[in-house]
């Protein structure tokens, strides 16, 4: 049961209960999503098709309001892309580490890797990687 995926539903309201939909989601600070999960929880419910536990659990979630995040800076966007272009560049290196047994090339990784050791889990894992010695032209 472990690689049960959620699924899609689409549904088609007449007027009265889009506007009944767009009430809701407006008076409790909802995403269409939530919006629309909660009174659909509240009718499995009150039908009889879910327990109590499962409806006060999804009954909370889908209650919860909308998060007002403040926006980010040009300076904290720079940083993120910066962070993430970094990110990708190592996950690549470490899918390729293998098939690259120039010692220097490593050495040259791994002293960027050490750079962002602090920001990066892909950086850390490549770091891990030094203490794998290249013999033969192939990594062990």
């Amino acid at each position: 049961m472990g690689d049960f995926r959620e699924h899609g539903v689409l549904i088609y309201l007449d007027k009265n209960l889009y506007m009944a939909f767009i009430r809701l989601q407006a008076d409790k600070g909802l995403g269409r999503s939530y919006a629309g999960l909660l009174p659909f929880t509240e009718g499995m419910y009150h039908l009889g098709y879910i327990s109590k536990e499962i409806y006060e659990t999804h009954a909370k979630k889908y209650s919860e309001q909308l998060a007002t995040k403040e926006p980010l800076t040009p300076k904290q966007l720079d940083e993120r892309q910066r962070l993430e272009q970094k990110d990708k560049y190592f996950r690549q290196v470490l899918e390729q580490w293998v098939i690259h047994d120039n010692v220097e090339w490593r050495k040259k990784i791994l002293k960027q890797a050490e750079e962002w050791k602090d920001k990066l889990q892909s950086a850390r894992q490549l770091l891990d990687l030094r203490e794998k010695p290249v013999v033969e032209g192939v990594s062990k």
